[in-house]
């Protein structure tokens, strides 16, 4: 147990207290106590001795420093190694009678985060859904609101993956994701001045291969071929402008004219603020000028409905297993294909027939927006058709 200055380097400071309790783990906690770093001793991590009124003072703090210590010594013995941060944390509290001030909670400390990003404009809408997704999930967890940044420690991440692994029972994936997102908050916090436990730097959620589908060759005639009335003809049209720009439904939905330069769209994405170089080719060029280039404000969940409909009417009935992990469980369940196509399929499926068309990785990449390769691999899915036939050439 021991004291230290939060700010030695202002001109007034706040004397915290760092605690070791079972298990290794550090707890630290403000006295509430302010003092000038001059007058402070670093070697006794004490107020100095000193003559006059500032010698006073010291000693008066002196005294308030021995009651916390007192405290500390009382409640490390009563609770023995069942003592938690969160728990000492809460009877010093109760011992000092600190009903006269506000505890920044976690909770509260991520209104300000979710606030800021709203007010500033510097996340898509998007992001902004996942950052209140990942916040709705904490929530759930810490029912009661209690936990301040210093509390997170890794029993606390043990705890919260477990909770959303076994009850909200998300996959390895999308927990890889909730937990980069709460990351990106204790971040944010972090150089804010927060005091953040540091424990979640060490926290790693290991990801998994997808088999997320993408259409083929032949699929997309059949898509092209259809006959639809207006409204699932639109939809269709939609999802094509997708496969023949590569791009995300986000961004495609946005095309203008404008961006039209030399042939090209160029587009920066909403999500990753890359740049992408979309060849205006005539089968684009076609759907986009059938609708003035004016394609509307569509959510991602309708648009998903009515081109799985689409993809039913065109024949995509085969059942096909659906994979995920959830930690080390296997969890596998059948669909129909036409069940599984949603309008993320269409950039995959550019991506994949690109590829097996032999087009140039960098070229792809300049297309797509995407950077890394390794990223442009997740999307490159296995054409069965493909692989059989390359077989053949050299065995048949």
């Amino acid at each position: 147990m021991s004291f230290y200055l939060k700010y030695p380097n202002s001109e007034v400071t706040t004397i915290m207290l760092t605690v070791y309790i079972e298990g290794g783990k550090r707890v630290k906690y403000s006295t509430r106590k302010k003092i000038k770093p001059e007058y402070w001793d670093l070697k006794t991590k004490r107020p100095k001795v000193m003559r006059g009124i500032q010698g006073q003072r010291n000693r008066d703090l002196e005294v308030i420093l021995n009651e916390v210590s007192y405290a500390v010594a009382n409640i490390k013995e009563m609770y023995g190694p069942t003592l938690t941060p969160l728990k000492l944390r809460q009877k010093l509290d109760e011992y000092f009678n600190r009903t006269d001030y506000e505890i920044i909670t976690v909770g509260k400390v991520y209104t300000s985060f979710l606030e800021e990003k709203k007010a500033l404009f510097s996340v898509t809408s998007q992001t902004l859904q996942a950052y209140s997704r990942c916040y709705s999930n904490y929530l759930e967890y810490d029912t009661k609101n209690a936990y301040r940044l210093e509390d997170l420690d890794n029993a606390f991440y043990v705890g919260f993956i477990t909770f959303l692994r076994q009850k909200k029972e998300l996959s390895n994936n999308t927990l890889y994701r909730r937990i980069g997102y709460f990351k990106t908050f204790l971040n944010w916090a972090t150089e804010k001045g927060y005091n953040v436990n540091k424990d979640y730097k060490k926290v790693k959620i290991s990801t998994n291969e997808t088999n997320d589908i993408s259409l083929t060759t032949q699929d997309i005639e059949k898509l092209e071929g259809l006959e639809l009335d207006k409204r699932l003809g639109f939809y269709r049209d939609l999802f094509l402008i997708g496969v023949y720009s590569g791009q995300r439904f986000s961004d495609y939905s946005v095309f203008n004219k404008d961006d039209v330069q030399d042939g090209f769209i160029v587009k920066r994405a909403e999500k990753t603020e890359t740049f992408s170089y979309i060849p205006l080719h005539p089968k684009l060029k076609t759907l986009l000028d059938r609708y003035d280039w004016t394609l509307g404000k569509i959510s991602g969940q309708k648009f998903n409905k009515n081109i799985q409909a689409i993809a039913k009417l065109a024949g995509f009935v085969e059942v096909v297993n659906k994979t995920s992990y959830i930690g080390v469980n296997k969890v596998e369940k059948k669909a129909h294909r036409w069940q599984i196509v949603t309008s993320h399929t269409a950039r995959r499926t550019f991506i994949t027939i690109a590829s097996e068309k032999n087009m140039p990785q960098h070229v792809l990449m300049n297309i797509t927006g995407i950077k890394d390769p390794k990223t442009l691999k997740k999307y490159t899915k296995i054409n069965k058709a493909v692989i059989k036939e390359e077989a053949f050439k050299v065995f048949g």
